[in-house]
């Protein structure tokens, strides 16, 4: 659980207008420098995970971000599609080291996670909440090619847009994937792959993320599990 968020609303309103305003000035100060020396917009991947970091609690109270599990977001979702994100480094922060004290590996930790996010989703199909039809889709980052087709995702080529967000946001990437594996690792970029699903599907292959999640939270250390998060 994302400790921050246990907060009263209030105070989650108040620090998270806090921090964006703090997360503003750095990318109002770039955009003034660049407008006489364009040289001053290549710092902008370095200010995005100082951007990313302040603005994530804002997004979240606002709706922008939906958080189906504490590591598993979606981004302006909609009842025609989700955009799966893996949480970023202000869930890093509140969830692994303010959060309870877990002893098993970050990756597998994370991958719990995102399976309870899976979890909470087929619940909210069978419930009504989400359609039936909604598209979900997501990236490599969460499974790799093939744990992602026993859960019910098909895969195809990442767009370019999607390439040239990863590598602008590649500073974030490297130091979160090299966390989740417990050593310096640099994530393979290169072989992104957008994964996708509908709430049906996912819903049918229920009983298989079940499975994969409880034997990922069990006591049985999995150490293949912790390469999953490609």
């Amino acid at each position: 659980m994302n400790i921050f968020y246990k907060q009263p609303i209030f105070l989650q309103w108040i620090e998270a207008i806090s921090l964006a305003v703090i997360g503003f000035w750095p990318a109002l100060i770039i955009i003034e420098l660049g407008a006489d020396f364009p040289l001053y917009y290549l710092l902008f991947p370095v200010y995005l995970p100082v951007g990313q970091f302040c603005f994530t609690p804002l997004l979240r109270l606002a709706g922008i971000y939906k958080y189906y599990s504490p590591m598993l977001l979606g981004y302006l979702p909609n009842q025609s599609q989700i955009d799966l994100h893996s949480g970023g480094s202000f869930d890093y922060l509140f969830v692994f080291a303010f959060g309870k004290n877990d002893h098993r590996p970050i990756g597998r930790q994370i991958m719990c996670f995102h399976l309870e996010g899976l979890l909470h989703l087929i619940q909210l199909v069978e419930t009504g909440g989400v359609p039936g039809s909604v598209v979900i889709s997501g990236t490599s980052y969460f499974f790799n090619e093939r744990t992602a087709r026993k859960l019910g995702f098909s895969t195809e080529e990442a767009s370019l847009f999607y390439r040239i967000n990863l590598y602008m946001n590649a500073i974030d990437l490297f130091w979160m994937y090299s966390v989740s594996q417990g050593r310096v690792a640099l994530p393979n970029l290169g072989k992104a792959k957008m994964l996708k699903t509908t709430g049906n599907d996912l819903v049918r292959h229920k009983e298989d993320v079940q499975n994969y999640y409880r034997i990922l939270s069990g006591t049985q250390a999995g150490e293949a599990s912790r390469n999953q998060i490609a």
